[in-house]
């Protein structure tokens, strides 16, 4: 029997997920649900099934098996609630929430139902990265670096608010800081400085973007990141993060280990010191993400690779690099955000 899928988003990232479960001949697309009607019903049209503006309509008409959500950050909180009240497994895009309360109430909600919840931090499950864990395991690390430039601001309305989007070190930078955590273990303090260098405001006449944004009519969030990372191993960590206009994306990532020195693009790796190699991720990695859920489930397990968890955890190094600045740059462990 078929795995009755429903998704609760159908924009932007959301599309990656609608082909990859597409794909699968095990599953069965029963229903979409958007704020924006006319997403759900574009989306019904081309994969099947039915449309809702209501999260809750397709829970309770479709009865799905699991759900994909791929809402903006600040809608997370009660798609996740009545999924796991309804005893409905889901997929979660990243971040899990803007606040530390409320990834907290949903992690409790999935733990009392006992439901499988998975959290999409896709970069784990690249073939090179899953080499890369395996090499510095036994190692002594040092450091681990990673940046984020992006030429301008991301398109969607919401992403210049603090509440909406939690910035760039919320909404982006998690997928770096959740690498760290994967290769290197866990964080014990962060200190953080941020800054806003440029008048966004200040639109010129006439103004009209074509993707990346450089002006906004409003903008609350940092434009320039910098954190400073202790891991529990004793290694540390850098990572600076910038939505300043420039030329180009620029994404990067090294690890620096005893005896191995580790560079990573994307979810492609290489590396040089006592051995030397590289590995190319499949051209599907990152469908394996989201297949893992499904295989889980269709196993009978609530047993994921990323489980809900993770996804706390991951937020509350972004948090606290923000609850440092708050501080005036004063080291904040992580564990009390846990707490």
């Amino acid at each position: 029997m078929a795995l009755k899928v429903g998704f609760v988003g159908t924009g932007g990232i959301a599309t990656r997920h609608l082909n990859n479960t597409a794909a699968r001949d095990d599953t069965a697309m029963v229903g979409y649900a958007d704020v924006v009607l006319e997403r759900a019903q574009a989306a019904a049209e081309q994969y099947g099934g039915n449309a809702y503006a209501d999260f809750r309509e397709l829970y309770d008409t479709e009865q799905p098996d699991v759900v994909v959500i791929s809402t903006p950050p600040f809608a997370h909180g009660e798609i996740e609630e009545e999924a796991a009240a309804r005893g409905i497994h889901f997929f979660v895009e990243k971040p899990v929430a803007v606040s530390m309360d409320l990834a907290k109430r949903v992690l409790t909600a999935v733990e009392e139902a006992g439901i499988a919840a998975q959290v999409g931090y896709m970069y784990r499950f690249s073939e090179a990265l899953l080499k890369v864990r395996e090499l510095l395991k036994g190692r002594a690390l040092a450091m681990v670096q990673a940046h984020f430039y992006m030429p301008g601001l991301p398109p969607p309305a919401w992403w210049p608010y603090m509440a909406k989007g939690g910035g760039q070190l919320v909404e982006q930078a998690t997928h770096l800081l959740d690498l760290g955590r994967f290769l290197a273990g866990e964080v014990a303090t962060v200190a953080g400085r941020t800054a806003t260098v440029r008048n966004w405001t200040d639109v010129p006449e006439g103004y009209e973007p074509e993707v990346m944004r450089e002006f906004s009519e409003e903008f609350e969030i940092p434009d320039v990141t910098a954190l400073i990372l202790e891991y529990e191993s004793g290694a540390l960590g850098t990572l600076s993060c910038s939505i300043v206009p420039q030329g180009t994306w620029d994404v990067g990532f090294k690890v620096v280990a005893d005896g191995l020195l580790v560079t990573i693009e994307g979810p492609n790796a290489r590396w040089s010191g006592d051995e030397e190699g590289e590995v190319q991720a499949a051209e599907n990695w990152n469908e394996y993400v989201l297949y893992d859920l499904y295989d889980t489930i269709i196993a009978g397990s609530t047993e994921t690779t990323v489980p809900y968890i993770e996804g706390v955890k991951s937020l509350a190094i972004s948090l606290a690099g923000y609850e440092s600045v708050n501080r005036g740059g004063a080291p904040v462990a992580v564990a009390d955000l846990l707490a």
